[in-house]
């Protein structure tokens, strides 16, 4: 949507004036009027001031940006970091039991299933989970919150509300963690079948060890090695599928934040998101090339 466009809509019965138009866009750093590199300069300049501008488009309120998203980021961070933590582990194990039982029954529906949730969208995983949910909740009375962390007839900080939003982060971290799980199950029985293959394992295998104690041993370390830059990519798409479960389930984070920004056309808000995700991305992959001098020596 032209910045324009949000100034004069089909209801108008008369246009807005000149002058006020063009305060309205000056004030919000997106008139197209104003070259696109000084308006740049502009947005720099506040970035570095710490001022990531005010809401635009249809949003008249004019919030402050940065609000927004030191209010939506705690949200969208545990997120993200749960199901990203939860669904590694879980990955690498699944990956290397089923690299190391290679063609048992395990392997076979281990690849089944990662296979089944890689070729599913995140919404209908989101609604699988949520669908087990109230069946569980019809059968037996037991089940979890569906949607929105928050209950506003319970007493903010209290235990009741404190145990109300981890039980609502329980389903939201179920559908990120598996997401995860299968597409690092995939990577890590990959690199777990090349190690198998290596020499030193064979050794390791002639001196008594089983397959699953010479890869535990010796072959562990070099298999997560390829599987530390994965990480990087891992939070990515993370963070993308948090953007169907934060509006599924009602998560006022940063993922819903984006979708209603470029709902409303605000140019500013959907910069800030580029902004937040731009940064979380170069922290996981300094996290990664970390992780990979741990485990390999060689690049230290």
């Amino acid at each position: 949507m032209h910045p324009e466009a949000v100034l004069y809509p089909p209801i108008a019965k008369e246009p807005v004036p000149l002058a006020t138009a063009q305060q309205y866009l000056n004030d919000r750093n997106i008139n197209p009027d104003v070259p696109l590199l000084q308006r740049y300069a502009n947005w720099l300049g506040g970035l570095v001031r710490g001022d990531l501008g005010v809401t635009t488009g249809t949003n008249k309120a004019m919030v402050p940006v940065w609000t927004e998203l030191a209010n939506r980021i705690p949200i969208s961070l545990r997120l993200v970091f749960l199901g990203t933590v939860i669904g590694t582990i879980l990955g690498v194990v699944l990956g290397m039991i089923s690299a190391v039982r290679r063609h048992s029954i395990g392997d076979r529906a281990f690849t089944l299933g990662s296979f089944v949730i890689l070729a599913l969208p995140t919404p209908v995983i989101i609604l699988i989970v949520q669908q087990i949910n109230q069946g569980s909740i019809d059968l037996t009375g037991i089940g979890l919150p569906a949607i929105n962390p928050i209950n506003p007839l319970l007493e903010p900080g209290s235990w009741e509300s404190i145990s109300y939003q981890a039980k609502a982060l329980v389903m939201p971290t179920i559908v990120l963690a598996v997401t995860t799980a299968a597409a690092y199950s995939r990577y890590m029985k990959v690199t777990t079948l090349d190690v198998l293959g290596s020499d030193y394992l064979r050794t390791a295998r002639a001196k008594g060890l089983t397959r699953g104690q010479a890869m535990s041993r010796h072959g562990l370390r070099m298999a997560l090695i390829p599987m530390g830059q994965y990480f990087a990519f891992a939070v990515g798409a993370a963070f993308a599928g948090s953007l169907f479960v934060e509006l599924m389930f009602n998560w006022q984070g940063i993922g819903r934040f984006a979708i209603s920004s470029i709902a409303l056309a605000d140019v500013n808000g959907t910069v800030g998101v580029v902004l937040y995700t731009a940064v979380l991305t170069l922290l996981s992959a300094t996290l990664a090339d970390l992780l990979q001098g741990i485990l390999d020596p060689r690049v230290r």
